[in-house]
């Protein structure tokens, strides 16, 4: 694939710049082949050998096989709530983007042995790409997108391009994007859709941003609990910015209210739920220019984003208390885009794709961890249905 490195307006995705030092964390590497090992082991000591000496023995040994079992799928449990990505998940699902960034910058910088490659390490790439996402580092995100979409261009990493260049307000290129996404996916790419929605808007068509903001909410309900809330509230969002320019006030009221109880417990995401309120508030400027504050507050970069849309609260773009926003938004979206590829360089690579439809979803266990799972769980099905004829079944006849 060519790299976007060469000319104007490149440096974000040439630098491919990466967090800061976090302390003294520990590095987390790629440990499945030691997980193997323990699991194994583990499985042996606390399954297997109970179950078989407590059949070699006709003895019940007082229940302790099954204790040993229980002990033994808890310990599967825990392992899986510990394990690197799950914590990634975690802290982006609470919006702790800063730790999430320092967890995903760690990873990906051991090498040797302990790297994670080939797809696994994809895994990693689309998770730092939301955490920059969610800090308002768009150019960055931009890069990230990039380096996934090297890895692999499946319909993920494409839609997740697609979605920085419209936070970089790059709406051709975003739109061209997120059409491939959806291609490879038959239309159910929830962020392609909701990235096509947005684009929409922006070109002034919010009849077709409306149905397509619809349809991603009618994938998100099929695909629930699967889809990330961020996607959610970026459909949801642009439903509402859709049905409010299409004097669908009581409709668009009411997509807002699912927006507030979607964003209630995220600081960052409420940024969305107060914008589009305040939108719907031109009878009350004061109202709003109070709930652009809050969402100021809440998430300056998505905020001054919002405020750079072209039908973004043109009601208060003169308003004291609000218009300083509007410009420092601005400034802000140049910042970014001085550090971004322009619209020849995007139209290069995207033609340059040679998009992977076969490479979904994105792999996050290593074939031998995942092996060692089921063999070990199908053992212990096959030996507790052993041991319970040995001790039950058998003695009824």
């Amino acid at each position: 694939m060519e790299r976007p490195g060469e000319g104007q307006g490149e440096s974000a995705i040439a630098e491919r710049p990466h967090g800061g030092s976090v302390g003294a964390r520990l590095v987390i590497s790629d440990s499945s082949h030691l997980f193997t090992m323990v699991a194994t082991l583990s499985w042996v000591a606390l399954v297997a050998a109970p179950l078989l000496i407590s059949s070699a023995l006709d003895a019940l040994a007082g229940g302790i096989p099954l204790l040993g079992v229980a002990l033994w799928l808890g310990l599967l449990r825990v392992a899986r709530w510990l394990s690197p990505l799950t914590r990634a998940d975690a802290l982006i699902e609470r919006s702790a983007y800063a730790d999430a960034l320092a967890l995903c910058d760690e990873t990906l910088g051991v090498s040797g042995v302990g790297a994670w490659v080939g797809r696994r390490r994809l895994a990693w790439l689309n998770r730092r790409f939301s955490a920059l996402l969610g800090l308002g580092r768009y150019d960055e995100a931009l890069a990230a997108a990039v380096d996934a979409m090297e890895v692999s261009p499946d319909p993920e990493t494409i839609a997740n391009f697609a979605f920085a260049l419209l936070r970089l307000n790059h709406y051709e290129g975003a739109i061209t994007a997120a059409r491939e996404a959806s291609a490879l996916t038959h239309g159910r790419s929830v962020r392609a859709n909701a990235t096509l929605a947005w684009a929409m808007l922006a070109r002034g068509q919010p009849a077709e941003a409306e149905a397509l903001a619809s349809m991603s909410l009618a994938d998100i309900e099929a695909l629930s609990p699967y889809v990330r809330r961020e996607n959610h509230v970026t459909s949801l969002s642009a439903l509402a910015h859709a049905q409010r320019l299409l004097g669908m006030r009581r409709h668009a009221s009411a997509t807002v209210a699912r927006l507030r109880r979607l964003t209630k417990r995220s600081p960052t995401l409420v940024s969305a739920a107060l914008l589009e309120e305040a939108s719907l508030s031109a009878n009350e400027p004061a109202h709003a220019a109070e709930l652009v504050t809050f969402a100021f507050a809440s998430d300056p970069a998505y905020t001054g984003w919002y405020l750079t849309q072209p039908d973004a609260l043109p009601f208060l773009r003169e308003a004291p208390e609000v218009g300083p926003l509007f410009a420092q938004g601005a400034e802000g979206q140049a910042r970014m885009n001085t550090r971004t590829p322009d619209d020849e360089v995007i139209a290069r690579l995207l033609a340059s794709l040679r998009p992977d439809e076969r490479a979904r979803p994105t792999l996050q266990r290593s074939g031998a961890a995942l092996n060692t799972q089921l063999i070990t769980l199908t053992a212990t099905v096959i030996l507790l249905l052993f041991w319970m004829w040995r001790f039950f079944i058998s003695q009824t006849f």
